[in-house]
């Protein structure tokens, strides 16, 4: 936050903890690290307000995280990932670790949020 962000940028911060196997852990926090580097350097253009959200929220079946901002959001034309990026082989690999499902939302002006789901049995964490 603060090599990136402006002073108007909160966080807005819910972590629960949750013990996964490192190789759901590595994938999870690179995905992470690159949803928020991305809200911090380009959701907030021409601003100087908003709000970064990062959830990683636990219940019985498993863990939600959520990382989202209320920015500016991705262009009609462009996807998240992107096909042939890093950050495309990063999510295959949260895919394939922890069989998690990922819901990218992204509109004009209302932010882009990204939702991460997976399983307890499938973080490597047994019940």
């Amino acid at each position: 936050m603060k090599s990136h962000a402006t002073e108007g940028i909160r966080l807005d911060l819910k972590v629960d903890a949750y013990p996964v196997s490192v190789n759901v852990a590595m994938p999870t926090g690179l995905v992470v690290n690159e949803l928020l580097t991305n809200s911090l350097k380009h959701a907030f253009v021409g601003r100087d307000s908003g709000t970064i959200k990062l959830h990683s929220l636990v219940d019985e079946s498993g863990c939600r995280i959520v990382v989202g901002d209320d920015g500016v959001g991705y262009p009609p034309d462009m996807e998240w990932p992107k096909a042939g990026k890093l950050s495309a082989l990063i999510v295959q690999s949260l895919r394939q670790n922890a069989k998690a499902t990922l819901n990218v939302q992204t509109a004009p002006e209302k932010g882009t949020y990204v939702t991460i789901n997976f399983t307890r049995t499938a973080a490597g964490v047994e019940s």
